[in-house]
């Protein structure tokens, strides 16, 4: 299983499981992995798994975004370890799956039925 963390920024300790369909990434709410953080563009990129490794695919988007370093142009495969960093955000992808981190889709499942209703429009 491949998993992005985020180890700088407003969500720091998130994790998010990498599944075998393109996942999008972005600040927008509709995302399937939104970033909360200003300097993210609403629509910034896709991650794909194209049967051995996921690749990032930069989306056009005003905000630059760098893997290990540098400015991603174009489709790049991820590797375990690489850091890609938008804005003040920095992510960690990574093939192992350590005991402390959560799905971060888990973290509303396993929240107590008062946590859920707490935060439910009536």
């Amino acid at each position: 299983m491949s998993i992005l963390v985020i180890t700088k920024g407003e969500q720091e300790g998130t994790t998010f499981e990498l599944a075998n369909r393109p996942l999008s990434l972005g600040r927008d709410p509709s995302r399937d992995i939104q970033i909360l953080d200003q300097r993210v563009s609403r629509k910034q990129a896709m991650i794909r798994h194209d049967g051995t490794t996921h690749v990032l695919s930069p989306m056009r988007s005003t905000n630059p975004m760098r893997l290990n370093g540098q400015e991603v142009e174009s489709d790049s495969p991820l590797n375990d370890g690489d850091e890609i960093a938008i804005g003040e955000t920095v992510l960690r992808f990574t093939t192992q799956t350590p005991s402390e981190y959560t799905n971060a889709v888990n973290h509303r499942k396993v929240a107590s039925r008062d946590a859920r209703e707490a935060n439910t429009i009536m």
